[in-house]
């Protein structure tokens, strides 16, 4: 990437290593009137930008964000980013730009809003998950990525794992957690879970689609109920998205799309690969945080 720089030296570029030197790199590009935004680096990097962009707004359009695939599962730029090695994909960008955008088609996505409560700030991101989708992830961060496996291929594996423990009731590995849901103002209802996720992307990792709900919302919203009956049978559709006879809510199966989410949650949950804490006594609520257009390579 730094010879795709030097061969341009006229493209901005800032390095960032936490929060605090987003904004600032963020705000110096906004001084020099950037247009479009180049992104390298894993969900969590993605998801401190677009934090940053609409929490401060430090620009005054907001820019087309180009989403290298550049972190360890990288399902954000998976669904909405450049394909290809980020090296790559850069020199692509660079040179179909300078064509006028010939060859780049434009998405656009919506981000999450939310909101911790406490007097918490809010937290933007694409992808919300908790109980086993938590536990994946510490799972798969301890026990796969340590050993090599990068990619798409450790969640994949990861998926597998849980599948198994979920079908065995394996609670070492998958424990189910107590949570209240409110979808668009309805009375709250209380429910132990199993998987609890809430995205705005079109696709995860491995071309996984886990939403079947047929409203006209933003938010993608699934839960599977602790103990569910007819995992394995009910799981192929569950991963496709394409509800089958053994996906219905008495079997523990619900997928909507909701404009509104709100969850009593006692347990950590992540955002976009990382990990927060509920604030004690206070709901999460969930809501659309606006929408950001983001490039890809026809």
């Amino acid at each position: 990437m730094r010879r795709v720089f030097a061969a341009h030296p006229d493209i901005p570029r800032r390095d960032v290593s936490d929060p605090q030197s987003v904004a600032q790199a963020l705000g110096e590009l906004a001084a020099q009137e950037v247009n479009t935004l180049a992104i390298s680096g894993g969900d969590g990097t993605v998801r401190a930008v677009l934090g940053a962009l609409l929490a401060h707004s430090p620009f005054r359009r907001l820019p087309l964000l180009a989403v290298l695939r550049a972190g360890t599962t990288s399902m954000i730029a998976g669904d909405a980013g450049l394909r290809g090695h980020p090296d790559r994909a850069l020199a692509c960008l660079v040179e179909r730009a300078a064509r006028g955008g010939d060859g780049l088609d434009i998405v656009q996505r919506h981000v999450m809003r939310i909101d911790p409560g406490a007097g918490r700030a809010p937290i933007y991101g694409m992808f919300f998950g908790a109980a086993a989708i938590f536990q994946g992830v510490e799972y798969c961060k301890s026990k796969v990525h340590s050993v090599g496996l990068r990619g798409e291929i450790g969640p994949g594996i990861t998926l597998l794992r849980f599948a198994l423990a979920m079908a065995c009731a394996e609670r070492a590995i998958v424990a189910p957690v107590p949570l209240g849901v409110s979808m668009d103002g309805a009375s709250p209802a209380a429910i132990d879970c199993e998987i609890v996720l809430v995205t705005t992307l079109q696709r995860l990792f491995l071309g996984l689609r886990p939403y079947w709900g047929a409203e006209d919302a933003p938010l993608h919203y699934s839960s599977v109920r602790a103990r569910p009956r007819r995992w394995l049978r009910a799981l192929p559709g569950l991963l496709r998205g394409q509800r089958n006879r053994f996906m219905t809510h008495a079997n523990g199966y619900a997928s909507h799309n909701v404009h509104r989410l709100q969850l009593e949650l006692d347990s950590r949950f992540i955002v976009d690969g990382e990990i927060f804490s509920p604030a004690p006594g206070s709901p999460l609520v969930l809501t659309d945080g606006g929408a950001a257009d983001f490039l890809r390579l026809r």
